[in-house]
């Protein structure tokens, strides 16, 4: 578990925290904690298993509690269905427990919004140490008309390859853009590229109309080097979030599997992964229709439908639209998610196999940034002392 060993073992009648570490931790409350007290905070909380954090509870609720309860409502900290019970129970009359709930609460935050390094986090299994897994990165392979592929993680700008009268550039921020004739040259011929994104890849892509598309890993967007005709088709599967350039007269169409979604101008995401129960489309801004074969249903900002195996809609009108476009941006965002949910985010994302050695199914609360390394989020889950986890070789283990 890492840490100061000197502080492994606490006399049961101990609860003293450190004048220090308070300073430490109302340093981070106030944001001015610098990376070497933040690395000492972390380090201090890694010494301690929850029972023996729970002897200092009493001490902590004294000392900063009242402080963490006023700002606790501002973050998002891992727990599963029964603390979250116990956290909505009343202050005083608790004042053990949410003592302790407080304190895991501020340190859940310090791990979650403060970068640091994690590469020396390291699971045992016995005395042998295994290694940690780095998170995922902006890696994905162009496929062109003609078959030829062009790997796009390598650190070539500027002009990739010509698709009829439309270059394809590499930009310095690492994203592809598609920039057609400016001359108004129309080819008969349609090119239809791809882009793919591998286990722990993500891209981003400027379509030749000007429309934005960004993959997360696994997935796959098919589309035209410039669009042609009354209206402007693309295909994808897995996950991917557009931002549409406005174009009255002729509609953007994205199609997945069964199901198509129409719209003009607009912000949404859509996840359809083949391992996945149902699609989920998200709107964020503007308005869609999604249709097939038996429905068709308008949708407003805010609301997601989800299509199920057996071609049925189901309408959630106050989604959380942050959860949902939360990989975009850099974040896991997990609200009352089931462990095999959040493991198959954690397959894509960070290139590993998980396998389960436990059959029941937890569910978490959380946020954690996608550029932490495994490990993190692994801890976080593990702190509710309902699940273990063992890391090796490319391979997950969830364990009772």
């Amino acid at each position: 578990m890492g840490g100061n060993s000197h502080l492994r073992h606490i006399h049961p009648d101990v609860k003293h925290v450190p004048e220090h570490i308070k300073e430490l931790i109302q340093k981070s409350l106030d944001g001015v904690i610098t990376a070497d007290e933040m690395k000492e905070l972390d380090g201090w909380f890694y010494s301690f298993s929850p029972e023996e954090l729970a002897l200092i509870s009493e001490e902590t609720e004294t000392a900063i509690g009242r402080r963490i309860k006023s700002r606790l409502d501002n973050y998002v900290f891992f727990e599963n269905r029964a603390q979250r019970g116990r956290r909505r129970m009343n202050w005083i009359s608790v004042a053990a427990i949410v003592g302790l709930i407080s304190f895991l609460s501020l340190l859940f935050y310090v791990i979650s919004f403060q970068i640091q390094d994690h590469s020396q986090v390291a699971y045992t299994e016995g005395p042998e140490m295994v290694k940690d897994v780095v998170p995922g990165s902006n890696k994905a392979v162009l496929t062109l008309a003609d078959g030829t592929t062009v790997f796009l993680d390598d650190n070539h700008t500027g002009q990739l390859s010509t698709q009829g009268s439309t270059r394809i550039i590499k930009l310095d921020d690492g994203s592809v853009k598609y920039m057609a004739d400016v001359t108004g040259t129309v080819h008969k011929k349609v090119f239809y590229n791809s882009v793919s994104t591998p286990r722990g890849g993500q891209y981003q892509i400027v379509l030749a109309d000007g429309s934005k598309v960004w993959l997360n890993s696994s997935s796959y967007l098919r589309f035209p080097a410039v669009f042609s005709g009354d209206t402007r088709e693309v295909e994808i599967t897995g996950e991917a979030f557009f931002e549409i350039a406005r174009q009255v007269a002729k509609p953007f169409v994205v199609k997945v599997r069964n199901m198509e979604v129409q719209v003009l101008g607009t912000q949404f995401n859509i996840s359809a992964y083949n391992d996945e129960d149902v699609i989920t489309t998200t709107l964020v801004k503007g308005s869609l229709v999604v249709k097939n074969s038996r429905n068709s249903r308008e949708m407003t900002p805010g609301e997601q439908i989800a299509l199920n195996r057996q071609d049925e809609f189901h309408l959630m009108p106050n989604a959380d639209t942050e959860e949902a476009v939360a990989w975009k941006n850099g974040k896991f965002i997990f609200n009352n998610a089931s462990i095999y949910d959040i493991m198959r985010k954690v397959e894509r994302w960070y290139d590993v196999d998980v396998n389960f050695k436990r059959d029941k199914d937890l569910h978490f609360t959380g946020q954690l940034s996608r550029h932490e390394n495994v490990s993190a989020l692994l801890r976080k889950m593990e702190l509710t002392n309902e699940v273990h986890f063992r890391i090796e070789k490319g391979k997950i283990t969830v364990l009772p």
